[in-house]
């Protein structure tokens, strides 16, 4: 039994990879949202042509420029008009920096001058207590027969600019500008679908690298991977900033080994070796060495993450999967000292809390596998009391006081610091609990449900140990019964009063333990029928259902169901996580063509109630000239005399009249392609896309419940490994006290 209860806690694990159903899966997905991003861009085109023709529309973006101070809200008036009003959050306001632009009003109007007012209203982000404060301006500008486009600058008085001369998608673009904002406020879909519009808007002409990059990081974020590699492998062969480059590499093997594709990620890391620019080599350090650890590659790992002499600089996180891969690999003393330095690291928040914890706890069953009891006690006890290993801590310290105590530990001299002498000081951990003046008039037994008794033939050491071990145990069985840690507990608890002899009270316990096991059992069942109904994974959804943060999306907290307790450890882990994003991104994918079709009646609605007005013949041409793109720059002529020219040529005179014109009605055109038209066109690809979106949709459900499933089958098999246990060491406690063998 304690080799049961002692494999809670390994130095790495390799997570299982993903299946080609899976992976063919993740492909169709792409391949939607693809298709959904160009329904949705060919709808904005017709809205956009029918509702704002250029030569009426006017777009007013606003920006802020502001060194230390938020926009909370804008309000725009033209021409006296109503005001149109916008609220930022803060995420928002936030992405509103580095040149992002938000367009906050788009109107039509007549050619000629116009007046425009804005009322603006700020916060500091760096004084919560200082009063907000308000910025107002005016003024004129002249609308031509092209968009007008408008930029309001927040922090500078309100300056009102037109924006002219920039070259289309460029970064001085406004809707380039307008793609920051989105990204920075995880609008990646609509990002991605404001810069395709822009490029089918500049069909033909080259657009330059600023508006590439933007796009391909659009894509990537929304978890369109082929898209975002294809465009990376173009700016690869034209970019000079390599930096750059790297980082989108970066960014694509961190997707790729979030995605479970471990072999990929590494050999595109693997790639940058020999280019890698200085900046990046830590993350890539971090990485690269996850990705390998986690093919169980410890040697390649413990290669990478020291060839470059920059211990010192590496996060603690690094230096955590250092000690794990010398262990792996056969530095094992190495390993061990590093853990325990970090283990012993001063605390700054609570990140560094946990990441001390997690190492204190895997050197301590390390240590214990190893049979060195008082080398893991130490460790266990400094684990906070409260926090995510507490329990298992506790587990762990209980056995130590049990096993074998070994032989004391020698430290290796490595590059790390040594941490301060006592970093845990003011912190409430584990040792506190066996803090000897604490013992001394603490009733363990008490504590543990246990009525005071004494043993005869019972060495003073072993007694002792026992009282030891009680200590940590008796702390644990009163937390939560169903946390696997606490079940343990329950069981380690008479399998050390069975080593001493104390029938009758082991025989209590595990009494105790079966009806406990047997009630887990009872609700993993729970949890499985839970778990096929799929409300954990909608009541997830339908918290933030409208997100399109895509890849970039992360789960905060945990929906207040039965299911979730077991589900708390495979839910953190990357394969569900990354599973849970498809699936999110494939209900909003539903969600949009449901706006699709409602803005598609909406824009027949409007070609039926606002025909357009009759246009002059001049007007149009002039308004055509306006607009009309300069495919070839203008041809300089220069003249000159030359005496070896010959002779002006003299055409042939014209007869006096010319034969009638001969004219005919023609044939009626094949098909058209209005307001009407091409709206059906529309419904049809969305009535099938729609289709095909819901049984993705049903899929990528079954591939989280698969994953959650196994998961519940895992822990309910362990459960009932110790009911077997249990019975078994009752069954046996029973026939010694018929034969009258047991005390």
């Amino acid at each position: 039994m304690a080799a049961l209860l002692w494999t809670q806690v390994v130095l790495a694990a390799e997570p299982p990879q993903p299946t080609a159903e899976a992976i063919a899966l993740d492909e169709a997905i792409q391949g939607l949202k693809d298709e959904t991003l160009e329904l949705n861009r060919e709808l904005q085109q017709l809205e956009d042509n029918y509702a704002y023709p250029p030569h009426s529309a006017l777009s007013v973006y606003v920006g802020s420029v502001a060194p230390s101070s938020f926009l909370s809200d804008i309000a725009v008036s033209i021409d006296d008009g109503p005001f149109t009003r916008y609220a930022y959050t803060e995420r928002e306001a936030r992405a509103l920096f580095d040149k992002g632009l938000h367009r906050v009003l788009r109107a039509n109007l007549e050619p000629g001058p116009h007046r425009i007012r804005v009322e603006m209203n700020g916060r500091s982000f760096k004084d919560a207590a200082a009063p907000p404060f308000s910025e107002r301006a005016e003024g004129v500008f002249e609308k031509g027969e092209r968009e007008a486009e408008i930029e309001i600058s927040f922090g500078r008085g309100g300056k009102v600019q037109a924006l002219r001369n920039y070259k289309p998608g460029s970064k001085d673009d406004p809707r380039v500008r307008a793609a920051d904002f989105l990204n920075g406020d995880e609008r990646h879909f609509s990002a991605a679908m404001t810069l395709l519009q822009l490029r089918q808007e500049q069909e033909g002409q080259k657009l330059p690298a600023d508006y590439q990059w933007r796009l391909a990081e659009s894509y990537l974020a929304f978890g369109m991977r082929g898209r975002a590699e294809a465009l990376y492998r173009d700016l690869a062969v034209t970019t000079t900033d390599h930096l750059a480059l790297g980082r989108a590499r970066l960014r694509l093997a961190e997707f790729l080994y979030e995605r479970g594709f471990l072999q990929e990620s590494a050999t595109s890391l693997l790639r940058m070796r020999e280019k890698l620019p200085e900046p990046l080599q830590l993350p890539w350090q971090d990485l690269l060495s996850r990705a390998l650890m986690s093919q169980g590659r410890y040697s390649d790992a413990l290669e990478v993450l020291t060839e470059m002499k920059n211990g010192d600089k590496q996060s603690p996180y690094t230096r955590y999967n250092l000690g794990v891969a010398m262990i792996n690999d056969g530095r094992v003393a190495d390993g061990e000292t590093l853990l325990d330095r970090i283990g012993r690291l001063p605390p700054t928040d609570t990140e560094n809390l946990a990441l001390r914890d997690k190492a204190n706890l895997t050197l301590g069953f390390h240590f214990l596998r190893k049979q060195q009891g008082g080398t893991a006690k130490p460790l266990f006890s400094r684990v906070r009391i409260t926090g995510p290993y507490s329990n298992r801590a506790l587990l762990g310290l209980g056995w130590a006081e049990l096993a074998p105590q070994g032989e004391k530990q020698k430290k290796t001299d490595i590059a790390d610091p040594e941490p301060e002498d006592n970093p845990l000081r003011g912190l409430a951990t584990l040792g506190i609990l066996i803090n000897p003046a604490r013992l001394g008039d603490y009733d363990v037994y008490k504590r543990a449900g246990l009525r005071s008794f004494k043993l005869e033939k019972v060495k003073k050491e072993d007694e002792e140990a026992l009282r030891k071990a009680l200590v940590p145990w008796a702390e644990l069985i009163n937390r939560d019964p169903m946390d696997p840690a606490v079940q343990e507990g329950m069981l380690a608890i008479p399998f050390a009063l069975e080593r001493i002899g104390a029938h009758i009270q082991a025989q209590q316990f595990y009494e105790k333990s079966v009806e406990l096991l047997e009630e887990s059992r009872r609700r993993i069942d729970s949890a499985s029928q839970q778990i096929r109904q799929a409300r954990m994974v909608e009541t997830i959804v339908r918290r933030d259902i409208d997100s399109e943060a895509g890849w970039n999306w992360r789960l905060r907290d945990l929906p207040d169901a039965p299911e979730t307790f077991y589900l708390q450890s495979i839910i953190a882990e990357n394969r569900y996580q990354e599973a849970l994003k498809n699936y999110r991104d494939v209900r909003f994918l539903a969600r949009n063509l449901d706006g699709v079709k409602a803005r598609i009646a909406a824009v027949e609605a409007l070609s039926q109630s606002r025909p357009e007005a009759a246009v002059s013949p001049v007007e149009l041409i002039e308004r055509a000239r306006s607009v009309r793109k300069q495919d070839k720059p203008q041809i300089k002529l220069k003249l000159r005399m030359d005496v070896l020219l010959t002779a002006p040529y003299t055409p042939p005179s014209l007869p006096g009249s010319l034969p009638p014109l001969q004219l005919r009605l023609a044939s009626a055109p094949s098909r058209f392609n209005g307001v009407r038209e091409r709206s059906e066109q529309l419904r049809l690809r969305l009535s099938a896309l729609r289709s095909l979106i819901d049984d993705a949709a049903n899929e990528q459900s079954e591939v989280l419940k698969d994953i959650a499933l196994k998961e519940l089958a895992g822990q309910k098999k362990t459960v009932e490994k110790y009911l077997v246990e249990s019975r078994f060491a009752l069954a046996r406690i029973y026939e010694d006290r018929l034969k009258g063998d047991a005390p």
